[in-house]
């Protein structure tokens, strides 16, 4: 009976911890023609917590939806995207928050994954909110320069990596 109700309640939680973000809107840089954007979608669609891609190939945008019973790897996005042959322009989730209060500087942790908001103003977050991959490689260069302007402020930031954290993103409300 006890093996039965811990099973369940690891189910819950990495249910809890991946139903979080339910889809995602990915702009790649460097396509140029239809072939670039089927190559890309391609390798996207080998991604396992992936449900289903939609295209639109005027902004060279992917709308990803994610499975909420499986675990994500933002980083393989970005992997599948540069096997491709291009880079990861953009990568904003629509993630779901119940009564959240982010401001500049603050950790929120779900799970293995810790996600640390910059230049965020104080907000409380309720229901699906955006926000953006600022992380090197999910960014153009151009803008990855302008927040590790910032990285002064945000150590973690330029290393990539923060003491005692398995996995960490960084983000900004949108």
């Amino acid at each position: 009976m006890r093996l039965l109700f811990l099973l369940q309640a690891i189910v819950f939680l990495s249910y809890n911890t991946n139903a979080q973000i339910s889809k995602a809107e990915l702009i790649a840089n460097g396509l140029t023609c239809s072939m670039c954007s089927n190559a890309t979608y391609n390798q996207l669609k080998t991604i396992p917590f992936l449900d289903s891609i939609d295209t639109d190939i005027e902004h060279t945008k992917f709308i990803l939806y994610f499975n909420p019973n499986t675990p994500f790897d933002l980083k393989m996005i970005k992997s599948k995207v540069e096997d491709a042959g291009f880079s990861v322009g953009s990568l904003v989730l629509f993630m779901k928050f119940d009564s959240v209060s982010v401001e500049d500087d603050f950790h929120y942790n779900v799970g293995d994954i810790t996600y640390h908001f910059m230049d965020t103003k104080k907000q409380i977050l309720n229901n699906i909110s955006q926000v953006k991959v600022i992380d090197k490689g999910f960014v153009s260069d151009k803008e990855y320069k302008k927040y590790l302007k910032l990285a002064s402020k945000y150590l973690c930031y330029k290393a990539g990596k923060m003491e005692n954290v398995k996995v960490l993103y960084h983000l900004k409300v949108i």
